[in-house]
């Protein structure tokens, strides 16, 4: 698989190249962080993961396409739009590319319960 590469070039900073992967990782790290969302199938193998997110480059942009499962007790559109957010903010500020557009496929919904918080003090009898 041929990697893309975007040099950037800064007077007297050098020169940063980014590779595809980068991204992918990124937005993998971005889902990963938050409640009650997963990437699709991301458990199963390398190559689906890939399927799951997809980025092209433009010119002078990035627009991310990442296929996810939600919790059943979650308003979807709400999920989307925080994914949308979380991606948008992950990419643009770990890189230099500008997000032109993030779509979010909900391919899934999950029925595990969230595991529950386990605060509680054990009694003392």
């Amino acid at each position: 698989m041929a990697g893309f590469k975007k040099a950037y070039e800064r007077q007297k900073e050098g020169k940063i190249v980014y590779e595809d992967g980068i991204i992918n990782g990124i937005v993998l790290l971005a889902v990963s962080e938050l409640d009650d969302v997963e990437v699709y199938n991301h458990d199963v193998s390398d190559s689906l993961r890939n399927r799951s997110i997809k980025v092209k480059f433009n010119k002078d942009s990035v627009i991310v396409d990442v296929t996810v499962k939600v919790n059943y007790t979650k308003n979807i559109s709400d999920v989307a739009f925080k994914v949308q957010e979380v991606i948008r903010h992950s990419v643009e500020t770990m890189t230099e590319y500008h997000i032109e557009s993030v779509n979010v496929h909900v391919h899934g919904v999950s029925f595990e319960d969230t595991p529950a918080v386990k605060n509680e003090k054990p009694s003392s009898n």
